[in-house]
Order: C-alpha cells, then sequence, then structure tokens
C-alpha cells in the first residue's frame, strides 16, 4: 500500500503532513512501533515507523540522523508525536526530510501508538482482503469462460476489459495462439532473434518489460508455465509496474486459466499424436490387410499417395547407461513439441512422428529443388542448431534416398534408420547421416578380419614378393597401378616416378608372376587385396 493511500483513510485523513510531501508515494509494507535507540539495526525498506520520539529528545541531532538513516534504508515515512516531547520538530530535520522527499506525519498527542499501529494494519489488511476477493471473482469468471467452452479469446478480452491493456497470446516459439493479433507484429523481431541467440525474457522475474524503438511504444511479457515447461507467451501492450497489486493479481489468475486451458489442449493433441503414431507405425510393418487400406488410412491423415518424401530418423545423442526408458521418452516428448513449433517458422512441409525411441520426419520434397541432400541437410542443421540452443541437447539423425511415393517410405524409413545406426556412435552429437548404397570396403567389413587377411597373405605369397624387401617397390607399383584403372602416366603421377620407371616395374612384375596383368581374374584378385591392405591396417 502506498503512504498516500493510508492517509486518505480514515481516521489518517486529518493527519498533518509535517514534511516531506513529495514521498507520499512510497510503499509501506510493515509497520514498526519503537523508541529504543537502537533501532536503526531493525528497520528495513519500505517500514512505516510509529514513535514519540523519547529516545531523541534531548539531542535534536539525533532525530536529524534518524531521518537521514530511514531515508536511506528506504523507508516508507515516519509518524512521530511532536506535540509530546518537541513541541515542534526542529526546522533542520524538517529542511532534511524535505530534501530527502521522506514523509513525516504528526500523531495527535490523544492518539495512543498501539490503537495507531492496529488502526494502520487493518486498513492494509482490508485492502489486501479486497484484492484477494477481487482476484477470487476474477479467477471465477476467467474459469466460467473456459468451462463454458468460450475459449482463450473469450478471456483475453475480459483481460482486456480489466486491465485496460490489449492482450495477445502466442506460443513460446511466438506461433499466435488467441487474442489481439495486431500485436504479433511487436513479436516479430523477437521472433528472429530468439532463433539465432535463444530465450530474451529474464530468467529469474515473472514478467519482462520492453520499448519498441520505431514505436516507442512500451509493452510486458509473462510467461505461461504448464507442468514443468514454458508453453506460451502472454504479451500486454503498456508497461506493468510492481506496485499495481490489483493488476498483477488480475494477471496472474488468467495466467493460471490459460495454464490449464493449455494443459487441456495439450492432453487432446496427445491423445491426436498417439493415434497418429499407431498408424504410422502399422504402416511402417506394413500391418494393413491390403495397400488400398494402408492408402485410405494415409489419406485422413493427410499423408498424399503421390508425392516425393524424404524420411529423417532422428535419435537423442546421450549415453545408453545414463538415460531410463523414462527419461528418453519425457526428453522426445519435448524434443517433439519443440519440433513442432518450430516448423511453423520454417515454411517446409513435414510431418512428425515417433516409433520407440526414434523421431521420424518425412519432409515434402519442394518440385524446385534439385540437391536433396543439401536441402535436407541445411533443414536438419537449422533444427539441430536451435535444438541444441533452447533444449541444451542434441538429437542425430539419418536420412534416406528420395521416396517417390507414400508406399516407398518403408524402404525410405529402413534406409534412414541404417543409416543413423551405423554412423552414429562413431560420429560426434548432431551430425546428419545420408544412407548410400554400401561400397566394396563396407562389404569386405562385413567379413571376420581372419578370413580377410589369409586372403590378403595368400595374394601377397602368389606374388612371390613378400620376402623380398627390395621387390617391395614392385608390390606398390602394380597396387596403384590397378588402383588408376592400369593408366601408366597417372600411376607415375602419383608414386612420383618416371613414365619409363613404371613400364620397367609392370614388366618385371609380369615376368616374376608369368600372368598377364590385363588378366581380369587375377586384376580383382589385386584389387580385392588393395582393399582388405587398407581395411587392415585401419
Amino acid at each position: 500500500m502506498k503512504l498516500k493511500t493510508l492517509l486518505a483513510h480514515a481516521p489518517f485523513h486529518d493527519l498533518k503532513l509535517t514534511a516531506g510531501e513529495k514521498g507520499v508515494s512510497n510503499d509501506i509494507t510493515n509497520i514498526t512501533m519503537m523508541d529504543a535507540p537502537d533501532i536503526l539495526p531493525y528497520l528495513k525498506p519500505n517500514d512505516l515507523l510509529v514513535t514519540t520520539g523519547y529516545h531523541v529528545k534531548d539531542e535534536p541531532a539525533e532525530l536529524t540522523r534518524l531521518i537521514e538513516q530511514m531515508a536511506q534504508k528506504s523507508c516508507a515515512a515516519l509518524f512521530i508525536k511532536t506535540k509530546r516531547f518537541f513541541g515542534e520538530l526542529p526546522s533542520e530535520a524538517i529542511r532534511l526530510a524535505n530534501d530527502l522527499k521522506f514523509p513525516i506525519v504528526e500523531i495527535p498527542e490523544s492518539w495512543s501508538l498501539g490503537e495507531t499501529v492496529n488502526q494502520m494494519l487493518n486498513v492494509i489488511l482490508d485492502k489486501r482482503t479486497s484484492e484477494l476477493r477481487s482476484a477470487i471473482d476474477t479467477h471465477k469468471l476467467f474459469s466460467s469462460h473456459i468451462m463454458s467452452g468460450k475459449g482463450l479469446n473469450a478471456l483475453l478480452a475480459n483481460l482486456t476489459e480489466l486491465t485496460g491493456h490489449r492482450t495477445f497470446l502466442c506460443t513460446s516459439y511466438f506461433s499466435p495462439i488467441a487474442g489481439d493479433r495486431t500485436l504479433a507484429e511487436v513479436l516479430s523481431p523477437f521472433k528472429k532473434w530468439s532463433s539465432q541467440h535463444g530465450s530474451f525474457l529474464s530468467p529469474s522475474a515473472a514478467f519482462t518489460a520492453f520499448s519498441t524503438l520505431d514505436q516507442k511504444e512500451d509493452y510486458t511479457l509473462f510467461p505461461v508455465y504448464t507442468y514443468e515447461k514454458k508453453a506460451a507467451l502472454l504479451l500486454i501492450e503498456g508497461p506493468i509496474y510492481m506496485t499495481e497489486h490489483v493488476k498483477l493479481l488480475t494477471i496472474e489468475q488468467a495466467l493460471n486459466v490459460i495454464s490449464f486451458e493449455l494443459l487441456k489442449e495439450d492432453a487432446v493433441k496427445q491423445f491426436t499424436r498417439r493415434i497418429r503414431n499407431e498408424f504410422f507405425s502399422n504402416f511402417l510393418d506394413d500391418a494393413f490387410s491390403s495397400e488400398e487400406e494402408a492408402i485410405s488410412r494415409a489419406r485422413e491423415f493427410d499423408l498424399p499417395l503421390k508425392q516425393k518424401y524424404i524420411c529423417a530418423a532422428g535419435r537423442i545423442d546421450a549415453p545408453e547407461e545414463e538415460w531410463s526408458y523414462y527419461t528418453n521418452q519425457k526428453e522426445l516428448d519435448a524434443i517433439y513439441y519443440f519440433f513442432e513449433k518450430e516448423l511453423h517458422t520454417m515454411d517446409v512441409p513435414c510431418y512428425l512422428f515417433t516409433k520407440g525411441e526414434t523421431l521420424i520426419l518425412l519432409l515434402k520434397a519442394p518440385e524446385h529443388v534439385k540437391d536433396t541432400h543439401s536441402f535436407t541437410a541445411s533443414f536438419l542443421q537449422k533444427l539441430q542448431s536451435r535444438m541444441s540452443r533452447e533444449l541444451d541437447a542434441t538429437m542425430s539423425f539419418g536420412v534416406s534416398h528420395l521416396c517417390s511415393s507414400l508406399l516407398f517410405i518403408r524402404q525410405g524409413y529402413k534406409e534412414a534408420r541404417d543409416a543413423l545406426k551405423t554412423n552414429r556412435l562413431s560420429s560426434g552429437p548432431s551430425s546428419v547421416h545420408f544412407h548410400r548404397t554400401k561400397d566394396v570396403s563396407e562389404l569386405l567389413r562385413l567379413l571376420p578380419a581372419k578370413d580377410l587377411s589369409q586372403f590378403y597373405k595368400h595374394t601377397v605369397q602368389q606374388l612371390k614378393l613378400s620376402n623380398l624387401e627390395e621387390e617391395k617397390s614392385l608390390l606398390d607399383t602394380l597396387f596403384v597401378y590397378m588402383e588408376s584403372h592400369c593408366h601408366i602416366s597417372e600411376t607415375a603421377k602419383r608414386l612420383f616416378v618416371h613414365r619409363n620407371t613404371v613400364v620397367y616395374r609392370l614388366e618385371k612384375c609380369e615376368e616374376l608372376l608369368g600372368i598377364s596383368l590385363k588378366d581380369p581374374d587375377f586384376s580383382l584378385q589385386i584389387r580385392l587385396a588393395l582393399r582388405i591392405k587398407h581395411l587392415l591396417n585401419a
């Protein structure tokens, strides 16, 4: 309560404000009555002190010191019985109080200090009670709107009427939810800034105030929390001050009801999401009785048949031994929610599903995009960057080839899953891996190392060069020659030797082997031995 509000109530409206008239807007949070000389250490900011001044009656300088110290501690005011021991306040004390804008109020001699304090507390309690009653009525009003199905727009319209401020509700990623949509333009710069730098809200404050430079307008932003996450943002046009208790209580009740409504909507979304995931899991597992049924079910979820898709499978980058199944699913839900909101800002048609511990994204491949690899990598890396900044978590993805229609998504999911599984453990966090057909080296990795070593040794023994150190250059030349597609000039270039030297070494190999180097079976054996050598060395 402000001092001027207290002085407007009976019986305090007849009291004389002796000094510090400019401080009547000081806030009062506590009433203290004391006449002890060591009162100063017990005073706190916004304390109102009621006293007879007995402890300073013989030392006017101590009264001046008391006023100065109370002003430094941001106390609210000094109520003093001047007629009891002073007659009137010293002129120095009045001058100092005026300079410090510290109010001094004269109490009549007939008033009891105890009764004065009680009356002050009654005024403050009556005001607090009125504020709480108003908050309860406001909560009932807001709740009735939601329970009757009027929704968030009706609630925000009432909030505007009660507070006198236009309001707008959006997601924590600045997607509109309800309220005055013209205010959405105010948050447009923050939408881009937040995607690059993270949240600009004060982490420990109940709300954040800011002003626009171009229009020089003030706004206040309140976070809306549901369970353990920040679900939405309430934008209010104009400044909201900490001293506006009734207005803050009204906004607080609105935030509580909005939170409950968002929880209800989230429960509906969770149910819809579960149905979508069940359909997609059955589709991937080919659990429908026919392709016609699968296509019909997909149509219910707006998945057209004749559409090119790119399938990306993602998993959270976390050591499996440190994550329980519950923790993983909880984190996956948070990421799903984040991606769901973030995709609205990226202008890329995309469907979200989950299967077990895997998050699946189906991207509609734009017709004008020729390089789908670069397009998909850029899209996923943006998501990963925003996810790392906002959620302090990372996710790696495997990506399929381009699926020419809906029916090829099954194969696309297998490709994305295999690409992720093959490369996830050997790569760092936030990696993106594209599926590719296995080359010779990858096929060789599937064979036991013992068999590979035996094949290589057998091939080298056939060359009769393994125990001749001086002939090692012949073996190297032969391998490079085969890898250079039997081009002598390219072989000489890679070995940094003259062309004639390469010709001499190859003729020497043919002489030792007793076989033409152009023999296809021999060429294949040498090439495989070369790949095996590099694989074993790695």
